[in-house]
């Protein structure tokens, strides 16, 4: 991987930002990353960085300033960058490039990142789009950067609502799926620490084979739906129950809160 040797600060240390500083910690030297949080409690938690007691600092040693805080927080930060001359990148949900750079500056150079929590695991899932004075090395420079957190796209702005909805909330999905097929195992009699196991093992398995083999989903599914098996009977109530229609109405559900905290 590309060497990085640009100072990253990161204000804000919260499920996002929190998550994003664990993964570049084990990859980048301390003085290389610069944090600051109003809470020093979530500042203590992470090793192998240097915690900033103020936000000035941050931002005076940053040339790239991660703001990862609370979206009525945003203009806030923002309202300190009017002299800051780094790249900003912003994980903000639903706010556009447009709106970080009145807050800003429209001469600043602006990206927007959407990441998702498996980044503590270093499997996370980050999308970047970037505004029109950020050229295209440095929106490589900063992919290279979260792809310490894990897997890293470069998609239009436009589809950063429906990025929000599909992987950034995605997580909370996946945990949700995990406990219902653990529950369906308790219930069967296996143990819940083992049950939590067998679930969570089986979720991982089956999203890294998709990912090593890259074949359609249906195909894979194929694959262990025999016919007349237990597979197939256990997905005929899954499809009879609406499963995958929830899904979809749940990502259309969270697009849409995204776009409305945008408007806000």
């Amino acid at each position: 991987m590309k060497k990085i040797e640009k100072k990253i600060g990161i204000i804000g240390l919260g499920n996002m930002g929190g998550a994003i500083a664990a993964g570049l910690s084990g990859s980048l030297p301390p003085e290389q990353i610069h944090v600051y949080d109003t809470d020093p409690e979530k500042s203590g938690k992470i090793e192998g960085v240097t915690v900033s007691p103020f936000i000035e600092e941050v931002i005076e040693t940053s040339d790239i300033l991660i703001i990862a805080v609370k979206t009525d927080k945003v203009d806030e930060i923002l309202a300190k960058l009017r002299k800051y001359n780094g790249i900003i990148v912003s994980v903000a949900a639903g706010i556009k490039i447009e709106t970080l750079a009145r807050g800003a500056g429209i001469d600043k150079k602006i990206v927007r990142a959407m990441p998702n929590t498996p980044a503590l695991a270093g499997c996370g899932m980050t999308v970047i789009c970037s505004g029109e004075n950020v050229n295209s090395d440095e929106l490589e420079n900063i992919k290279t950067i979260l792809t310490y957190t894990g897997k890293v796209l470069i998609l239009p702005e436009k589809l950063m609502d429906a990025v929000t909805g599909v992987s950034g909330s995605g997580p909370a999905y996946v945990f949700t799926f995990i406990q219902a097929i653990a529950d369906g195992a308790v219930k069967m009699g296996i143990p819940r620490d083992d049950a939590l196991t067998l679930a969570a093992q089986t979720v991982y398995g089956s999203a890294k084979m998709f990912l090593d083999k890259k074949e359609n989903p249906i195909k894979l599914r194929d694959q262990v739906a025999s016919p007349g098996g237990t597979t197939i009977e256990a997905i005929h109530v899954l499809e009879k129950a609406g499963f995958s229609g929830i899904i979809i109405d749940a990502i259309e559900a969270a697009v849409l809160k995204s776009k409305e905290l945008g408007k806000t």
